[in-house]
């Protein structure tokens, strides 16, 4: 009998291939021929599960946006381990302002898909409107932490939250373009760095 294959579970192996394409050789590279054999397909399957290359392309935006925010709804539970006492606030903020950098190879290969995009929407208007719309999605999700961090009372006197929310974007561009570089920034520094602006937004000691 024919094997019988799931059309989302064959999509999803496709995308992860494109992501390895993206990640390590760059966007331009990610023809149909180089995704097929890097997810051991013909080209005739990726073309008959994800479509033309372009599509291929929007999809692997659309999951740079799912998985974020699957990462994002994650932290929720740990809500509740603020409330019980067992997690500081400070330590669920650090840990959601973390999930835009690359400390692990997923969330790398995620980072450099993304800048790949980002570069290519500066001249290709069709991967413009996906990069807005993460782009605002990040955005927004760096003004929910700041609010919350607000209304929980561990963020300074005088803050301004709109201004903040730019500069916490801005440093975490400016961490993972650097540590995607080259012998560039270590995990390790990335952390320390982040830490270091959380003290200046933070009240002292705020738990």
């Amino acid at each position: 009998m024919p094997k019988i294959v799931d059309p989302e579970q064959r999509r999803r192996h496709i995308v992860a291939a494109v992501f390895r394409v993206i990640a390590r050789d760059g966007a331009a590279h990610a023809s149909l021929r180089s995704i097929a054999a890097e997810a051991e397909l013909a080209t005739g399957s990726v073309r008959h599960y994800c479509g033309s290359r372009q599509e291929i392309r929007e999809m692997a935006l659309e999951e740079l946006t799912r998985g974020f925010e699957a990462r994002f709804r994650g932290h929720l539970e740990d809500l509740e381990a603020v409330r019980a006492g067992t997690l500081s606030r400070r330590n669920l903020l650090t840990r959601m302002l973390e999930e835009f950098l690359p400390l692990d190879r997923a969330r790398r290969d995620e980072a450099a898909v993304w800048l790949e995009f980002s570069v290519a929407a500066r001249t290709d208007e069709e991967f413009a409107p996906y990069v807005a719309r993460l782009r605002r999605g990040m955005h927004e999700v760096i003004e929910r932490v700041l609010a919350g961090a607000a209304r929980s009372g561990v963020l300074r006197d005088g803050i301004d939250e709109d201004v903040e929310a730019d500069r916490l974007a801005a440093l975490l561009d400016g961490l993972t373009l650097r540590c995607l570089e080259a012998g560039g920034l270590s995990t390790d520094r990335a952390r320390v760095a982040l830490g270091r602006h959380l003290d200046q937004l933070l009240r002292p000691g705020a738990d």
